[in-house]
């Protein structure tokens, strides 16, 4: 997985576009890249189709380990013990399906010590989910993990005392949440918590270049201008935008201060894996260099979530 954008630093130079290429406005229609399957290396057979990419994963009845070996299911990784009534569901493929399509809460513990509970949620496309885990009776500090249908980690978070995290399906696919005792707490404990799952909705605006939503900047001086509306619907979220930049004009991007202010990474259509440069401001100024194609990126500033507004203004 990507790099959240919160880990570059701001860079110190002033905002000027470098040469660019023009995107291809009509691309050829996306085949299924798993018809036919290229997934035939060992015991990765089964083939998923991720935003038109083609990822192979461990075939049924196996588990991906750390070394990225596809494994048989054995009471040596998936590990059976007492403790709830939800036991065992140390690992994903024993993990506890919630239901994903309204809030959901459960109650369970960890327990004994060095205890994971797994729970699965059946993601939908483009679906921002929000999950928290409050302890309870006993001395748990929780922490979550959230894996993808590969088994891959996106996120997590330490509960102090609560754990909290948000992440988007990017497939209609299965996703995986891990409940355990916070390693930041050196002590063996165990305990009682309530995990609690909510549909925060569908996430407005894409997460990569190539579902970016297209902004047409107003004159500047316009009394009436556009006013974009989004949301940073978590730590690790991105809302991408994009603008067709002509060569010696200059954008200026305003914020709605009243709302948050996210922060902005600026890319063009010739690198869209490393920023030209980021802010986070009230305002920015770009002055394109070249013609080309201008991403604007959104994502929240040392982790702030919440809706944000602006407007893009065009000056010759």
């Amino acid at each position: 997985m990507k790099p959240t954008l919160s880990r570059f630093l701001f860079l110190p130079l002033a905002a000027v576009l470098g040469a660019g290429c023009v995107v291809n406005p009509n691309p050829d229609e996306q085949k299924d890249p798993c018809d036919p399957n290229p997934c035939t290396q060992g015991d990765k057979t089964w083939c998923v189709n991720e935003d038109g990419n083609a990822r192979c994963l461990c075939k049924q009845g196996t588990i991906q380990r750390p070394s990225g070996v596809c494994e048989p299911l054995t009471t040596l990784n998936c590990p059976e013990h007492t403790g709830d009534n939800s036991e065992p569901d140390d690992c994903l493929t024993k993990a506890v399906t919630l239901a994903s399509d309204a809030t959901t809460q459960r109650h369970q513990s960890i327990e004994p010590v060095g205890d994971y509970d797994y729970f699965r949620i059946d993601g939908k496309l483009r679906t921002v989910y929000s999950v928290t885990v409050e302890p309870g009776a006993g001395a748990l500090m929780p922490r979550l993990d959230v894996f993808d249908q590969g088994g891959v980690w996106i996120s997590s978070q330490d509960g102090r005392p609560k754990a909290q995290v948000g992440f988007k399906a990017r497939a209609n696919a299965p996703y995986y949440v891990r409940v355990s005792h916070s390693p930041f707490d050196p002590s063996p404990a165990t305990g009682q918590y309530a995990l609690t799952l909510a549909p925060v909705g569908e996430d407005l605006h894409g997460d990569s270049s190539n579902d970016a939503t297209t902004i047409v900047p107003d004159v500047g001086g316009s009394t009436n201008p556009t006013v974009t509306y989004g949301r940073v619907e978590y730590a690790q979220d991105e809302d991408w935008f994009v603008i067709s930049a002509t060569q010696g004009t200059t954008y200026r991007i305003e914020f709605d201060t009243n709302r948050v202010v996210p922060a902005l990474a600026g890319f063009t259509s010739d690198d869209v894996k490393n920023p030209f440069h980021t802010w986070h401001n009230s305002f920015v100024e770009i002055r394109a260099d070249s013609t080309t194609k201008l991403y604007l990126v959104m994502y929240a500033n040392e982790g702030e979530t919440g809706g944000y507004g602006f407007r893009v203004f065009r000056y010759n």
